[in-house]
């Protein structure tokens, strides 16, 4: 654990260094120039503030240095002769200043060994050196004077600059490290460094009177251009040992004559630690400054090649265009923009963009004046891939380079989600025409038994309309095809006979009348067998039934239901025309035949387990006296081979003469069961659309999500380094550069607050937002957004007020989200309204608190209130007036709000302004 490596010291390194400390300590002591109670140069400073910089973080630690510190400088000033009661003090000020320099440094980087890689490191040395000096000083001085040494000013004038400049030479040295790129070569820092000693020396050589101090100072200006701070530092390092010890010798220009007397020994001293720091003011500020300007070269151009490469490798087609005369033209290009496009590089390489795509009825924005504002998009057709869609954003780009303008185009293929919505509209189209000319009661109903679609033939049947029916539990409506429980068995267990269940049952129409209604439920299910809708099918027999009575006629008469009665042996005693008529034979010959003749044999086998006519005929009868009203679907052949789909209804005739022992009810369903199998297979297909759909759909909100957090990275650090180009920090900046830098930056943070709106958007769709519930003040939310307010009405003769909430209103929620939900209607409020006010204010309504932004600007139009909080909807004002916004923000808000179990309204006249409502409820 060294100093070098920027590591925090061990307990061998930490010895060593104390060592150090007493040693630099003691020589110093005893070199200090004769009558002179205080050393000129102190080495020990720098290292004892280097210990306290890289000792462990902590208080034990520290004062475990301090300590240290205190007793090992009072040895070497013992060692050196001094008395103990003096040697404490001196130790005291040693262990002050190292501690108060070290804990200014380390607050640069807490938590972590410290580094000097910019300027606000070295100009923090520079502080802790002299806050460290001042401490010593006064300690000094104040032994000096109570122990009859000297005179306490003269000893804290000279250890100030003495200990300053040991600090910054010493601890500059540990805190800098090698790795920046050279400009130079190993050979040239030979000759540097060679040169520069030769140099150092010749100056502060003996009988050196001239003032050529300076030239030292070109060599670590040198080594700060063309090498890096821990050369620079190094070599600062060498300068300070070599001009001390030849200053204390008497040597170099600081030894000379003023004002006709020789300058003493400790003014030449501390006019050398002086030079030293000016020296280190000059030489590592150079190096930092240059260090620090190649590090941003190296980042802009590395996000020049991410930007670069995002463009070639995008998943996205990308066109740069720039205009040629009335027409905008490919100036450049991605591969995936060639295969969209279906174009090859010499075709597409200048070709114009009204020939590479149809927009319709739509307008290319270098025919309208809004493009210089905003983002223009549509869905397109290609000219070269027929029927394909394309969508389009083409946007303006800011001209920087002079050069004209250019614009930037996104191609996304969506011509699989096209077609599939064609299918869509197909399969909605088939089933909706398959419903309205069937002749029989249709219910659709969802998995939890709520009707979600009727057709004609219900409204006519019961009186109800759809909005009646549509949006209710089944089993909760008068016309009961069947309970809660009964529905629910449906969905649970399959049906695996694959034949739908039948019932009869007694309907009551709007009108009050009692109608009977054959049921019939089937379910439509995915390819794994889970059920995903219900139909529910009722065929009206309200006449079949109240004319039961009537047998005798109704074997007569010429009636499309087949009436069969059948005696204990189950021969057929007695067939109506129906029945004549299904089976395709005479009344006449169907007496005295087996009833189980005239049903499909491989039926009976799958239902009854038998096709023994006896056997057969005797379960049906056990099953008619279990459950009369039971209606099953059967199959009936006729004489011709003719197989039939019938409604058929058994009942037992207990008690009766012998030749009729139970009566078989049936009827033709045939057409009806064909309509509604077309009707499961129209559903069942525009479910697979739906889902298909679905899934383009959350492919393309993955993509925009992982696009947009792709593209916020480069975005963030071209702003960063831009911000960092205007204010300064490198160079001060041209006054016409100081305008394109801010127009890089606040279109630059544009698109970030542009990719955060729409990584918000991905992550309510997928869920993965996490809403923090604590207790928030509203009143605190309204004060921190009218802080941010503040700016955005600067200059501007809007008249916005904030009428803050008497107590506190709490809700329960995400803090930072309501504040996203107020600032962003704040925003809108401002932005569309040019001249007038903008209101906010609170209110308590029972058990919820009422947010209310108001303002007198354009408004909205009445027939668009309905789809401001959809995604990407603008109103047609604000694109008349060029508003800027992405359609987004209310579209968060609403989602926040919801998230928060509140409600939005909105409440709005054109050119009257606007009223957003926001009701949250309040913690209980």
């Amino acid at each position: 654990m060294t100093v070098s490596g920027h590591r925090f010291l061990s307990l061998p390194m930490t010895s060593l260094l104390l060592g150090v400390v007493y040693l630099a300590g003691t020589t110093s002591v005893m070199l200090r120039p004769a009558g002179n109670p205080v050393a000129v140069w102190w080495p020990a400073a720098g290292v004892a503030v280097a210990l306290v910089v890289y000792t462990r973080p902590g208080r034990a630690p520290l004062a475990l240095a301090f300590v240290s510190v205190l007793v090992v400088t009072a040895l070497a000033n013992m060692t050196a002769g001094r008395d103990a009661a003096s040697a404490f003090g001196f130790g005291l000020g040693n262990a002050g200043e190292a501690v108060v320099a070290g804990l200014i440094i380390r607050a640069g980087s807490p938590g972590r060994p410290p580094r000097m890689r910019t300027l606000a490191d070295f100009l923090r040395l520079l502080v802790a050196a002299v806050a460290g000096g001042l401490v010593i000083s006064a300690i000094v001085g104040l032994v000096v004077a109570m122990s009859g040494m000297g005179g306490g000013w003269e000893a804290a004038r000279d250890v100030l600059p003495s200990h300053a400049a040991a600090v910054v030479v010493i601890v500059a040295l540990t805190m800098s490290r090698s790795g920046n790129r050279w400009l130079g070569s190993s050979l040239e820092l030979g000759v540097q460094g060679t040169l520069g000693a030769v140099i150092t020396l010749l100056v502060f050589g003996p009988d050196q009177e001239l003032s050529l101090t300076f030239v030292p100072l070109l060599f670590l200006a040198w080594a700060g251009v063309r090498f890096d701070v821990r050369v620079t530092a190094v070599e600062m390092f060498g300068l300070a040992v070599v001009s001390t010890t030849l200053t204390r010798l008497g040597w170099g220009p600081f030894n000379g004559v003023a004002q006709g007397q020789p300058i003493s020994a400790s003014t030449a001293a501390t006019l050398n630690q002086a030079y030293l720091v000016g020296a280190a003011l000059l030489g590592l500020s150079l190096a930092l400054i240059w260090a620090s300007h190649g590090r941003l070269l190296d980042r802009v151009a590395a996000a020049e090649v991410l930007f670069r490469r995002s463009f070639t490798d995008s998943l996205l087609g990308q066109l740069l265009l720039r205009r040629d005369g009335e027409e905008l033209v490919v100036a450049e290009f991605n591969a995936r923009a060639a295969v969209l496009l279906g174009r090859d590089h010499d075709s597409l390489l200048g070709a114009s963009l009204r020939s590479l795509v149809e927009v319709g009825g739509h307008t290319l924005p270098e025919e309208t004046s809004s493009a210089h504002d905003q983002t223009w998009r549509a869905q397109v057709e290609v000219s070269a891939r027929v029927d394909s869609r394309v969508e389009m954003a083409l946007s303006r780009l800011q001209d920087d380079a002079g050069e004209g303008p250019m614009w930037s185009a996104q191609l996304l293929d969506v011509s699989a989600e096209h077609h599939a919505l064609q299918q869509l509209r197909t399969a909605q189209d088939l089933t909706a025409a398959t419903l309205d000319t069937t002749a029989a009661i249709i219910l659709l109903a969802d998995l939890d038994g709520r009707i979600v679609r009727v057709n004609a033939a219900t409204t006519q049947t019961t009186g109800f309309s759809a909005q009646d029916l549509v949006g209710r539990l089944v089993w909760e409506t008068t016309l009961s095809p069947g309970d809660a429980e009964e529905i629910e068995a449906m969905m649970l267990w399959p049906n695996r006979s694959g034949t739908p269940l039948a019932r009869e049952r007694d309907a009551i129409t709007k009108d009050g009348k009692r109608r009977r209604v054959s049921w019939s439920n089937n379910m439509v299910r995915d390819e794994l067998g889970h059920p995903t809708y219900m139909v529910i099918t009722g065929i009206d027999v309200t006449t079949e039934r109240a004319s039961a009575g009537l047998v005798s006629h109704l074997m007569q008469a010429a009636i499309t239901t087949a009436i069969v009665g059948a005696d204990e042996n189950g021969r057929i005693t007695v067939a109506n025309h129906g029945a004549a008529r299904m089976l395709g034979c005479d009344r006449a010959d169907l007496v005295g035949a087996r009833f189980v003749d005239q049903l499909d044999r491989e039926q009976l086998i799958e239902r009854l387990g038998t096709a023994d006519p006896a056997t057969a005929f005797s379960a049906i009868v056990e099953r008619a006296r279990v459950n009369e009203a039971a209606v099953h679907d059967w199959r009936w052949v006729s004489s011709s081979g003719t197989s039939r789909i019938v409604s058929m209804t058994v009942s037992a005739l207990e008690g009766a003469t012998s030749h009729v022992g139970i009566l078989i009810v049936a009827r033709d369903v045939t057409e009806q069961r064909r309509g509604q199998e077309m009707l499961m297979a129209a559903l069942e297909k525009e479910r697979t659309a739906v889902e298909r759909l679905k899934a383009l759909d959350q492919a393309k909100n993955e993509f925009v999500s992982t696009v947009s957090h792709e593209l916020r990275t480069p975005v963030t650090s071209i702003v960063g380094y831009t911000e960092m180009l205007s204010d300064g920090s490198i160079v001060d900046p041209l006054p016409e550069q100081q305008v394109m830098f801010d127009t890089i930056a606040r279109n630059g943070q544009r698109l970030i607050t542009l990719c955060n709106d729409l990584l918000m958007l991905a992550g309510l769709d997928s869920g993965s937002v996490t809403w923090k519930a604590e207790d928030v003040d509203l009143g605190d939310v309204l004060k921190l957004v009218e802080e941010w307010a503040t700016p955005l009405v600067a200059g501007r003769s809007l008249d916005v007020r904030f009428e803050h909430p008497t107590r506190p209103l709490v809700v329960v929620g995400d803090g930072a989200q309501i504040e996203r939900v107020l600032s962003n209607l704040v925003a809108n409020a401002v932005k569309c309204t040019e001249h007038g006010y903008v209101r906010v204010d609170t209110t308590v309504d029972d058990d919820h608190a009422v947010i209310r932004v108001s303002d007198s600007g354009m408004g909205i139009p009445l027939d668009e209130q309905d789809h401001v909080f959809q995604r990407f909807f603008r109103t047609s004002n604000a694109e008349k007036k060029a508003v800027q916004g992405t359609g987004l923000g209310l579209a968060i808000v609403a989602s926040i709000v919801e998230a928060h179990g509140g409600t939005v309204a909105l409440q709005s006249e054109v050119d009257h302004g606007a009223t957003f409502t926001v009701s949250l409820p309040l913690k209980r």
